[in-house]
């Protein structure tokens, strides 16, 4: 049965966190899990999607949603895999092999999942179970929304109203890129917060009321120039309670 917005009740014994785009770098994410002294017995891990392509560990990556402490909505390149093992036609494969599908094509004929067909089992359950938002509730009845780029409407019950409905809505979910202008501001009613990746920037931002966590694993592996807009690329995870003290003015470096 598909999952479109998973609700997750409050954590009463630990801490949770949100996490940027992880982009197949399991190394630097468990970097930054120890930097927080991050406890999996008792904390959780919220994704906003991204887990794979670019670096070397797609798949301890995406495995990471086995783990009971780790929660992920899906981003544009899960959806990107989900669609090629659905039907690889449907996928330009020269444009996703320059931005990660080598973690899954190789250079020759023969692709991961020929070699590897448990995963692509449990690839193929996810594209069905993985949510496209997730709801987190907070001991004190506040509650933050999760997806992958943006919220494409301005109240959070009638995106979970319409998303089952409504593929065009789906897509902008995590394709969507508003956060480019740096004008933009959006608030959503009916969330107390949002939280987003996708589009990297140099540093955490919060925009109406929505946070912005992306901050630059696509980037790992890359010479980066001095005119780059994320000169110091990293992933960053911020305990969901430091989220609200982030304001309009405030960057987190």
């Amino acid at each position: 049965m598909s999952v479109f917005v998973q609700t997750v009740g409050p954590n009463l014994k630990g801490r949770d966190f949100v996490v940027g785009d992880i982009h197949g770098w399991l190394g630097p994410l468990q970097a930054e899990l120890e930097a927080v002294c991050f406890d999996t017995a008792v904390d959780r891990l919220f994704s906003v999607g991204d887990l794979i392509d670019r670096g070397p560990d797609s798949e301890q990556c995406l495995e990471l949603v086995k783990e009971p402490w780790f929660f992920a909505v899906r981003g544009n390149h899960e959806q990107i895999l989900f669609n090629w093992l659905n039907d690889p036609t449907s996928i330009n494969t020269e444009d996703w092999m320059r931005y990660g599908g080598k973690a899954w094509l190789g250079e020759g004929p023969e692709h991961y999942f020929w070699r590897h067909s448990g995963m692509r089992q449990f690839a193929e359950k996810l594209a069905v179970e993985m949510p496209w938002a997730i709801e987190l509730e907070l001991a004190d009845g506040r509650a933050v929304g999760i997806t992958h780029t943006t919220v494409p409407v301005d109240n959070w019950l009638d995106l979970k109203l319409r998303l089952p409905n409504e593929p065009a809505l789906r897509e902008a979910l995590i394709w969507g890129r508003p956060v480019k202008d740096p004008k933009f501001k959006h608030t959503v009613e009916e969330i107390d917060l949002t939280v987003h990746g996708h589009v990297i920037l140099p540093q955490i931002q919060k925009r109406g009321n929505g946070i912005y966590i992306d901050t630059g694993a696509a980037l790992f592996g890359q010479k980066i120039s001095e005119q780059s807009n994320c000169p110091h690329p990293r992933i960053s995870a911020v305990e969901v309670s430091d989220l609200f003290l982030i304001t309009d003015d405030y960057l987190v470096a």
